[in-house]
């Protein structure tokens, strides 16, 4: 229910404040929409990193050290879980967007790339947050300061106004933000523009993301908590 109400607050006050600054209140719609989507996989990807620290704290992890698996296999199937959940909220975002006027005008293909934008971001912000939950090696204060990364790289980046818009000196770092680029990539998939540029800058936020915190977070697991 979180996500449904993020985005119906987010569309019902952004939206009726940017009529002014807009020809139509459904042409920000349809900008803001794509950004809340992704706002919601950063969102929801420290639980990734909290619910390894639960599994520490309860014993788990040294059951699964005891057993003969991959090191990396608790990862992987807590990312496999949270996999389907990035798909279910992004399948429920949708429904709701196209019911508050959005619309995605390459069809059945656009919705599908960008349920598959939305999970594969939040996975790669998941992998990181695992990495940042087992630095930090408590649950309680990996609960108050996980969520501050992602709502920094949400706000500062093009999710809700243009780069161009933004205060000068943010200007740069939103540029360069891997939620521009999943937001702006989601926009050329609803509404069939060019995708070459933001495909190219997210899949290189996604390898930055995965592969470094993935082999550091699969090392930490290892080692005694």
């Amino acid at each position: 229910m979180q996500p449904l109400v993020l985005l119906v607050l987010f569309v019902s006050v952004l939206g009726n404040l940017a009529i002014t600054r807009q020809p139509a209140a459904g042409s920000y719609r349809e900008f803001l929409i794509p950004g809340i989507i992704v706002m919601n996989a950063a969102l929801t990807a420290p639980a990734t990193g909290l619910a390894l620290l639960r599994d520490a704290g309860s014993g788990l992890a040294d059951r699964f050290r005891s057993l003969p698996m991959s090191r990396a296999a608790v990862l992987i199937g807590r990312l496999v879980s949270d996999a389907l959940v990035f798909a279910v909220q992004a399948v429920l975002l949708l429904g709701a967007a196209t019911l508050l006027g959005f619309r995605v005008r390459t069809g059945l293909p656009g919705l599908a790339g960008i349920a598959a934008v939305a999970v594969t971001f939040g996975l790669s912000v998941a992998v990181t947050s695992a990495w940042l939950a087992m630095l930090i090696n408590d649950a309680e204060t990996a609960e108050r300061v996980l969520p501050f990364p992602a709502i920094a790289i949400a706000f500062v980046s093009s999710a809700f106004a243009p780069v161009g818009q933004l205060e000068g000196w943010v200007q740069p770092i939103a540029r360069a933000s891997p939620v521009t680029a999943a937001a702006g990539l989601l926009r050329s998939l609803a509404s069939g523009g060019p995708a070459a540029r933001p495909l190219l800058q997210l899949a290189c936020w996604v390898v930055g993301l995965i592969i470094v915190p993935g082999i550091l977070a699969v090392r930490r697991w290892q080692a005694p908590f």
